[in-house]
């Protein structure tokens, strides 16, 4: 099996990245619960986690994953125009 992976320019990743991060945000935001004690008791927050954009071009579409084991979501080539 050929490797179908491409180089990608600076401009291009960030294109993808922007991309991305507006119509996929949920998939790059991990929400963790965390309890702080007080005086008062214990009180739940929840805060966020910025998770990266992997990207990897190919010949004929756009992979981005928020991890290496994350299935990822193909793009069309279309979005870097």
């Amino acid at each position: 099996m050929p490797n179908n992976t491409l180089l990608m320019t600076d401009l291009e990743k960030i294109k993808i990245e922007e991309y991305a991060l507006k119509y996929y945000k949920k998939h790059f935001i991990k929400a963790k619960t965390v309890v702080e004690h007080s005086t008062r008791g214990k009180k739940l927050r929840t805060k966020y986690i910025n998770l990266p954009v992997i990207a990897s071009m190919h010949n004929t579409h756009i992979q981005i994953k928020n991890n290496d084991d994350a299935s990822p979501i193909i793009l069309s080539k279309k979005i870097l125009e």
